[in-house]
């Protein structure tokens, strides 16, 4: 009896390790500090003008395919909307939507809005822009709304700023 108990005992020992969930760290996604959004979703501009910011970000979003809702110079803000249909085969879903498309199961449309801030900082501006993807069923009901946090979206959109500054400066 004695034998049989330390028998299934060693087993239980043996096989329960081999069963147990891992923890793996790598799977852990820890939210970005505000910090942290911020430093990638700004970017400072000195020797240029809030009118030719303004403008150079509109040029911007509509090349891109915005339609902007609403520009107010004044308070240097500007929002906008791009939408398309997630049956357009000619759309690079990863490079527009930040997401592979094989994660838009389900989904008809998928739309990304754009709100930017234009602010005086000393002798300079300082622009904010942020991008929020959605993607919408057939009714045109939400089926994910978040973010887009990836760096590299941002930098991408910044290049196309810079570009055309340096266009409108060049008064090409």
């Amino acid at each position: 009896m004695k034998k049989k108990l330390l028998l299934i005992l060693l087993l239980v020992c043996i096989c329960v390790p081999a069963f147990a969930k891992t923890n793996n760290t790598s799977d852990v996604i820890t939210p970005q500090t505000q910090l942290q959004k911020r430093q990638y979703q700004t970017r400072e501009y000195s020797s240029v003008d809030k009118a030719t910011i303004m403008k150079a970000m509109l040029n911007v979003l509509q090349d891109e395919g915005f339609i902007v809702n609403n520009a107010n110079t004044l308070l240097g803000f500007i929002s906008g909307a791009k939408e398309f249909s997630t049956n357009d085969k000619t759309i690079n879903f990863e490079e527009e939507f930040g997401i592979p498309k094989k994660k838009m199961s389900g989904a008809k449309v998928a739309v990304v809005e754009a709100t930017a801030n234009i602010s005086e900082y000393g002798k300079s501006y300082r622009v904010r822009i942020n991008f929020k993807r959605k993607l919408l069923n057939m009714y045109g009901n939400a089926m994910n709304i978040d973010e887009i946090t990836e760096s590299k979206y941002y930098q991408t959109f910044f290049s196309k700023v810079d570009k055309a500054i340096f266009i409108q400066q060049q008064k090409i």
